[in-house]
Order: C-alpha cells, then structure tokens, then sequence
C-alpha cells in the first residue's frame, strides 16, 4: 500500500502510527500479524530464490577465482565481479526479490487510490495492466466510483484496544442476490502467484480493519469510521486476471477479530521486550547436607 501518513517505522519494532495531534501511539495491524502470526511457507521461498541465483552466478563466480577480492564498506562501492561481492549478492537476492514486489504493491496502490479519486497521476506502465483489472472488476460488479465508493486509503484507529492500519477500500457492493452493502476491499497484487491465493492472516488484517472505530485524517482530525461493515474481500489483482475472495474464508468475521485480538495481545507482550537483554546468568545453589 501508500505509505500512510502518519505511520513511522521504529526499529526492532515495525510500523507504528502516530497522532499528529496527540501523540498516542499504536502498533499497525500489519506489524502485529508480522509479529505474531508464522509463515513457514518463506523460509523455503527464500532457500530456492537464493538457490537459483547461485546457480546463475556459477560462470561469473568461477571467472572470479582469479580475481583478488575487494573490501567495500557499503553496496554502492562493491565491483560486483570479485567472489566477496558475488557471494554478497547472493545473499541478498531474496531481499531484493521481496522488496521488487513490495515496490510494486506500492506503485500499484498508488495508482489505484488516483483512479478512484479522479486525480492524476504518472504514467508507469508496468502498473497499468493491475489497474486495467481493477477497472474490469469495476465494471463487472457494477460499482459506480461515484456512488458506491465511501472511502479509500483510510487509516483506521481503534483505541478500545489499541491499534491502527490504513485500509484500501470500503465500498457498496452487490454480491450475490443481496442489495448493496457496506464491505471493505484490500487489494492484493503478484507478478508470480494465481489470482485464487489468500491466507488465513488476511482475514485478520480485514476484521481489525472492520472494526475500526475512527477515521484518521492527514491535519489530524477525526471521522467515525464507515460502518457496520458487513463483509470483507481481497482483490487479488494480476497483470491478466482478477479474483474477488471473501475474506475470511469460513465467513466468519467476527471469529477472524477475536483471531486478532490474541495475536494484539501477543504482539504487545513481544514490543514490550524489545532492548532488554540478559544481565547475569543465576548463580549454582550451594548444596545442602541432609541432617
């Protein structure tokens, strides 16, 4: 998504928002589920990106053996041809892939956010064919950008029990034979996976974001957020395809909240161990003789 305004990364800590006017302080939704829920499904993704550009970098890395190895202190200054530098971009080929992809959820959301707004933005042609299903999904479900649309890109407070997200899309829409109803979208974009791919977490990020109680605007004013929502989806968008996933996928939000609210709860215990280390290990008990 766009970088919301008022949320900052605090190291070892994640994404945090904060109010502008005050200064309360909430973990965002998504570094609570960073924090609390595993993805075991990585580990493997980041072996096999690693192992593939290894393997791509045999040639490079068998002419390097005759090559003396520099010493850079920072990536700008690596020569990218000894071993040491290779080996270095080896390393870090599963940060640049994520973070390739992150770039282009970025971009992806930003465009998005103009087009339902109306206002204009730069050309990036990698980004419109994402948009062009987005608009497909317009059209096909019958959404009116002018009528249906209640809010997008909304930063969400809940101080009940304390945490904040910025949510993509709240909307009237008809799904199935019902009339229109109040539910909110996340958009989801890939270059890689199907559009029919979601995760259980994902359905916590969207209760946590129906459940919002305030609307957080950019001078630092308030607004009750849209409500009561009454389903939740992920837009999966890809550069050929859509698919509109109800979220959770039991259908039941409120379980999906109550899913959150432990992984609140764990999260918070979590950020309130950051910094501390151990000072002294418990000395040996001297033994006592038996009377």
């Amino acid at each position: 998504m766009t970088a919301p305004t008022h949320a900052q990364q605090i190291p070892g800590q994640g994404r945090w928002y904060i109010h502008p006017t005050t200064g309360e302080k909430w973990p965002s939704i998504t570094n609570v589920l960073d924090v609390s829920v595993s993805k075991p499904a990585l580990k493997p993704w980041a072996v096999k990106i690693t192992a593939d550009k290894a393997i791509d970098t045999i040639p490079a890395y068998i002419a390097a053996m005759t090559r003396p190895v520099c010493k850079p202190k920072r990536v700008a200054d690596e020569c990218g041809t000894c071993r040491t530098c290779l080996y270095k971009a080896i390393k870090r080929q599963a940060n640049f892939v994520s973070d390739t992809a992150s770039d282009l959820g970025t971009r992806i959301h930003a465009v998005a956010e103009a087009k339902v707004l109306g206002k204009p933005y730069a050309d990036d042609p990698e980004v419109e064919p994402y948009v062009a299903q987005l608009l497909r999904f317009f059209h096909e479900h019958g959404v009116d950008v002018e009528k249906d649309i209640v809010a997008t890109e909304a930063t969400v407070i809940n101080r009940k029990h304390g945490y904040a997200g910025t949510g993509d899309l709240w909307l009237n829409l008809r799904t199935g034979a019902s009339r229109k109803r109040l539910v909110l979208v996340d958009y989801k974009s890939s270059a890689t996976k199907p559009a029919l791919t979601a995760y259980p977490e994902q359905g916590q990020q969207l209760a946590a974001l129906a459940n919002g109680e305030s609307i957080l605007l950019d001078n630092g004013d308030e607004l009750d957020a849209p409500g009561p929502v009454k389903a939740a989806f992920v837009l999966a968008l890809r550069a050929d395809d859509y698919a509109l996933i109800p979220m959770p996928m039991d259908g039941d939000l409120p379980a999906a909240f109550k899913a959150f609210l432990g992984a609140l709860a764990n999260a918070r215990w979590h950020h309130s161990q950051h910094g501390l280390k151990p000072t002294a290990a418990l000395p040996a008990q001297p033994t006592r003789k038996a009377s």
